[in-house]
């Protein structure tokens, strides 16, 4: 019988392991895997413990996906660019067609190797927006694709999961009654959820315990109901959670639920790392080698193909491209769900935690010494670039101002240019604003300022003003010097959050540094000493600061997100 203890000692031993990897600055989905593995030689081989962290891995699953499901808003597909949705489709299906060949090559029957090419395809969202995010590289333009294309990722990922166990042929075949009260299921709950909940939301959210009693009881009951029809726990769990989003209280519900989220999730990766069979290393260790290198190697090449035809430099390109170059948490989840299904054999699990922990180990080293890498490979990686881009020949012309940055900061800048009489230039790497502004008679101009190639195709020579708006210290610091190298009297106006880049900055011969902390604060100051106690001004202000933000909402402006 399975005691308290011996699940103290899978946690216990968890974090020894997570310990070893965080000092190694490694992903801790790697050590949770390797936990597995240690373990199931020692108590994970009872069945009563293995039978409950299956049952656990399994919640872990479901509550992963009913989060997914409560992030997963309409608006978030409004707000993936153009760029980064062109790049998802084509990277998941270029990717899978590759794997799926590279995986027939060397032995796999025809539906593994189906399985094997798209658990290859699919890079994982949160250990890429954990590293973007700890270089600082969230507002460069290759950040920015990077969490477009992901997100698109993980559209086609959900739907694989989705439709998969629909399209086992004993479902079609035995149940098609079930199979058709399920499709119904999928569009009357949350068109149920939509109209009934948020009419019900008040005596829910009343007490924050009630609140989340509710969710999980309807999270786990759609769950089980679609489990039990056929579509499997992934797809109840999806919908419940996509059934909530629109409640104002979804962001409290999904604060709530992560932890539980993240206890799961790792004895699900415990599971996976306990169902490596290290007796069977031999026999499929090289088919694990070169599936790595494929995803390694091929996934970024595949990115490199994608975007030199669409106009991209190289450097955006390899950056991108080493977002690819690991497995997913996904991966680990479609393989399981194969062998649910009856797909699969249990040693395809055990190849994938291989290729998993290979992947995700060194791709990891690849991205922080992204930049390096990229220095050595350069001129290799030209053959995937375009000599010019139609964007590119614009950026020839004359401007006397040029804007760095639209968004927030920017939108100011860009309703005084409007009165006057010299051109500016407006460059950004936001596609959806690039072509909004475009509507909007701005002269525009879509490029990544970090990218040294794409200054000098700028014509500084006459501009007399230039702006950026671009927080990042190392991007102004390469505008300026490119700017002050051929324009020496020009004047040149940067945007810092710290005052260590500021002042460094203002060294480097910057002419006026835009501090928005500092500057809201001496301007809200200098409301109050002139306001006091004239409670009527303050409300005129007010309407007026209201208008303004729902035209700056109207027009698609948003607030950077925190850092993590």
């Amino acid at each position: 019988m399975i005691t308290f203890a011996q699940i103290a000692i899978v946690f216990i031993f968890a974090f020894l392991v997570a310990l070893i990897f965080r000092i190694l600055k490694q992903p801790l989905i790697i050590s949770y895997i390797f936990t597995g593995l240690i373990l199931s030689n020692l108590f994970l081989k009872l069945p009563e413990t293995k039978n409950l962290i299956s049952l656990f891995s399994e919640l872990g699953v479901a509550f992963l996906l009913f989060v997914v499901g409560l992030e997963l808003k309409l608006k978030t597909l409004r707000e993936i660019s153009t760029p980064a949705i062109i790049i998802g489709v084509l990277q998941e299906f270029l990717t899978i067609l590759a794997g799926f060949f590279v995986a027939k090559l060397i032995g796999f029957a025809t539906l593994p190797a189906l399985y094997l090419g798209a658990a290859l395809s699919f890079s994982s969202t949160i250990i890429m927006i954990k590293l973007i995010t700890d270089k600082g590289d969230l507002e460069k333009l290759y950040g920015k694709l990077a969490i477009g294309f992901l997100i698109v990722q993980d559209l086609i990922t959900i739907l694989i999961l989705f439709f998969l166990p629909i399209l086992s042929q004993s479902n079609l075949f035995f149940d098609p009654l079930k199979i058709i009260f399920s499709i119904f299921l999928l569009f009357f709950i949350p068109l149920f959820s939509i109209k009934i909940f948020p009419k019900i939301e008040n005596f829910l959210a009343k007490s924050e315990e009630f609140l989340f009693l509710f969710s999980i009881a309807f999270g786990l009951g759609i769950g089980s109901l679609f489990k039990y029809l056929g579509f499997g726990l992934e797809a109840g769990a999806l919908i419940a959670g996509v059934s909530l989003s629109n409640l104002a209280s979804s962001p409290e519900i999904t604060s709530k639920l992560k932890p539980l989220r993240d206890f799961f999730l790792i004895l699900f990766f415990v599971f996976i790392g306990s169902e490596i069979f290290i007796s069977s290393f031999d026999e499929f260790l090289p088919q694990a080698l070169i599936l790595s290198l494929f995803v390694l190697i091929g996934n970024p090449l595949i990115m490199l193909l994608i975007l030199g035809p669409l106009g991209f430099k190289s450097k955006t390109s390899f950056l991108l491209g080493l977002t690819s170059a690991q497995i997913s948490e996904f991966s680990f989840i479609l393989i399981n769900l194969g062998i649910k299904l009856g797909h699969l054999d249990q040693e395809i699990l055990s190849l994938t935690a291989l290729i998993g922990l290979i992947t995700i180990f060194i791709s990891t080293y690849l991205f922080v010494y992204a930049e390096k890498i990229y220095s050595i490979l350069k001129p290799a990686l030209k053959i995937f670039e375009r000599k010019k881009t139609i964007k590119e020949k614009e950026a020839e012309k004359f401007y006397e101002i040029i804007l760095f940055g639209c968004d927030r900061i920017g939108s100011y800048f860009l309703e005084i240019f409007k009165n006057l009489a010299g051109q500016f230039l407006v460059i950004d790497y936001n596609f959806a604003k690039v072509k909004q502004l475009e509507k909007e008679n701005y002269n525009v101009l879509y490029g990544d300022a970090s990218e040294v190639e794409f200054l000098n195709e700028l014509n500084f020579d006459k501009a007399k003003l230039i702006i950026s708006t671009i927080p990042d210290y190392e991007t102004n610091l390469l505008i300026l010097k490119e700017y002050k190298t051929r324009n020496p009297l020009g004047i040149f106006v940067a945007t810092a959050y710290k005052i260590e880049d500021a002042l460094d900055l203002y060294n480097q011969d910057t002419d006026y540094i835009i501090m928005p902390h500092f500057l809201g604060g001496k301007y809200a100051s200098e409301i109050v000493e002139d306001f006091v106690y004239d409670k009527a001004r303050y409300l005129k202000l007010k309407d007026e600061h209201l208008k303004d933000l729902k035209e700056k909402i109207n027009k698609g402006y948003k607030h950077p997100k925190a850092k993590t």
